[in-house]
């Protein structure tokens, strides 16, 4: 209904991806039935938005020595930003 992929909205709900554009966010207030203060709130968590500790690392708690390399890229695939943002310095496209 917003034109996000499950996926990509996955990685915004887990912190991973950076909150979408105010527009964006504005329809999915109004597709929850958000009230006013609860879509104020969410715009001011927006703006003060940091990535989530893994973002961009292959942390995971089934990762270890015997790891196969394609599980390993698979699982660092799913904490990769899906766009680059102002807080990663590190950030690979």
């Amino acid at each position: 209904m917003l034109g996000v992929s499950k996926e990509v909205w996955r990685k915004i709900e887990r912190g991973i991806n950076p909150p979408p554009r105010k527009s964006l966010l504005r329809k999915f207030c109004l597709l929850v039935c958000a009230l006013s203060y609860e879509e104020n709130q969410l715009y001011s968590l927006a703006k003060r938005w940091e990535p989530h500790k893994d973002t961009d690392t292959a942390n995971h708690q089934l990762l270890d020595s015997t790891t196969k390399p394609e599980w390993r890229e698979a699982m660092l695939a799913q904490n990769r930003p899906d766009y680059p943002h102002k807080y990663w310095g590190r950030f690979k496209s």
